[in-house]
């Protein structure tokens, strides 16, 4: 069998080694043949700071949630610091957008009792109102986003109106910029609870503090 020369079976070792090697240590990502791999491929690189304040309670709160809104505001910055390339920032006059949070609803529904009238399954479901604004310009990014109508490039009066006629005399009035308004984006988290597993209100509240973060998270992916 011959031997390929040293030299060369470190040049192969490199290049099957090297790319393996950066997806693991460069957080956002890397290229490859002319394509992006990692975080930076999935979230817009325009954007590199996010402020998220404490998010709003709304919910009527009882004894085992109170102080719900911590909790997801706390996942939720964790979820944006692990899975995203932006940065969380503490500063909102720096900050490149804003995430805004609204818990409307917190229910505990029980599903199941054992023959001693106990609790054998329940859940916890919780809603949340979510607002993505950039504060640069004042575009809501959670909104959808309208695509223009493929094929039409003349006014429609059935659709645009009736065209108003130029008068040079007249003098216009400055074109303000349309203040888009915000659409909150529902999001909706289910945690189950079975006593009889050692499961309880904590663990469920726990998988659904994670569930949120993850919805909101994937939520700020930049479209396709």
């Amino acid at each position: 069998m011959i031997q390929q020369p040293l030299h060369r079976r470190s040049v192969l070792r490199w290049a099957v080694w090297a790319p393996l090697a950066a997806l693991c240590g460069c957080r956002g990502g890397f290229s490859i043949l002319g394509y992006h791999v990692g975080a930076d491929a999935l979230y817009d690189p325009n954007i590199k700071t996010v402020y998220v304040p404490l998010f709003n309670n709304r919910a009527f709160q009882t004894t085992p949630y109170r102080g719900f809104e911590v909790d997801v505001t706390q996942a939720v910055i964790r979820e944006i610091g692990k899975t995203t390339s932006f940065r969380v920032s503490s500063d909102y006059n720096t900050a490149d957008t804003e995430l805004l949070g609204n818990i409307v609803s917190i229910q505990h529904n029980l599903l199941n009792r054992n023959q001693l009238n106990l609790t054998r399954e329940a859940e916890l479901v919780v809603a949340v109102d979510v607002v993505w604004r950039d504060l640069r310009d004042g575009t809501i990014l959670s909104n959808p986003r309208k695509r223009p109508i493929p094929g039409r490039t003349v006014p429609n009066p059935a659709i645009d109106g009736p065209p108003v006629p130029f008068d040079p005399t007249v003098e216009l009035p400055p074109v303000l910029p349309e203040i888009e308004a915000p659409v909150p984006v529902r999001i909706v988290a289910t945690g189950r609870m079975l006593p009889e597993l050692g499961e309880t209100n904590a663990s469920a509240a726990t998988r659904v503090h994670n569930q949120i973060a993850v919805q909101i998270v994937s939520m700020m992916e930049k479209s396709w």
